[in-house]
């Protein structure tokens, strides 16, 4: 696989598909029919479909040579073999989920359950992947697949808040008000990043030059734009005081509601993009 801005797309809509679908079954409202949470899980299944392609162009071969994709997803010893199999069942659950209610079927709760403890563990994997790259430092962080997790939940959050606005639900059900969601997961996201960089800065070693380096890089550095405005102010800052507004101004919350979620959709993939390209090896 080639570590560059590419792969960034795959980590961003992988995560963001499976908290969709998650959000959508969170939200579910008895008869288990309801526009949002069908429209909520096909956009799930679309984008982590589609970062599931992005994946196989970036890991050159997979779709050119079938027995290597085989051979791939035979060693499960592999990070890469595990991840491959969760979307995989992942996308298979949804589906599945996306039938039934396209047939006006209610969808059992029991395989909801599973394809979202599936979908968690499609948003750990994300970060989890970088961190089998063993040059990269910046990656082999043992807080990286929480704060990926928590961001991919934040994105979810979002992504399932549009769906839920455009379907004219409201606030995905309630859900996210009663959870304190817009306020608590940008709290959670950001201390996740911060303790991400903080251990990255405090690396010894031989790989600490490697580390510090691309710490220096995001927050000082090439990257710093893309860190500070794209992932902190609009990703970070900018959701938390519109959702604030809106409770404030009931009257603009509809408009104000929707930027938030926009802001937080692209805080998170500028997340994604300055961890991957942003990473410096140890023998660079």
């Amino acid at each position: 696989m080639v570590w560059d801005g590419l792969v960034a797309c795959d980590l961003f809509l992988a995560g963001l598909g499976a908290w969709t679908f998650i959000f959508a079954t969170l939200a579910r409202k008895g008869e288990g029919l309801s526009k949002d949470r069908f429209v909520g899980m096909i956009v799930a299944f679309v984008t982590v479909a589609l970062g599931a392609v992005i994946l196989a162009v970036d890991a050159q071969g997979g779709m050119r040579d079938p027995l290597k994709f085989f051979n791939l997803i035979s060693n499960l010893g592999s990070v890469m073999a595990w991840g491959v199999i969760f979307i995989s069942l992942f996308l298979l659950g949804t589906f599945v989920c996306i039938v039934m209610m396209a047939m006006k079927r209610a969808v059992p709760r029991a395989l909801e359950v599973v394809v979202c403890v599936i979908g968690l563990c499609v948003s750990l994997y994300t970060g989890v992947l970088l961190g089998s790259a063993a040059a990269f430092p910046l990656w082999n962080i043992v807080a990286l697949p929480v704060a990926f997790l928590f961001s991919a939940a934040y994105a979810g959050y979002a992504a399932y808040g549009l769906v839920a606005r455009l379907a004219g639900e409201g606030e995905a059900g309630g859900l996210a008000e009663k959870l304190h969601l817009g306020i608590a997961l940008p709290v959670l996201a950001g201390a996740a990043i911060a303790v991400v960089l903080a251990v990255a800065a405090s690396v010894q070693g031989s790989a600490g030059i490697a580390a510090q380096a691309s710490v220096a890089g995001i927050v000082s550095g090439d990257y710093a734009v893309v860190f500070w405005l794209g992932v902190v102010v609009v990703g970070l800052v900018a959701p938390l005081a519109c959702n604030i507004a809106a409770k404030k101004a009931p009257g603009s919350a509809g408009a104000l509601k929707i930027a938030e979620y926009v802001c937080i959709v692209i805080g998170a993939f500028a997340f994604r993009y300055v961890i991957v390209v942003a990473a410096v090896a140890i023998f660079a």
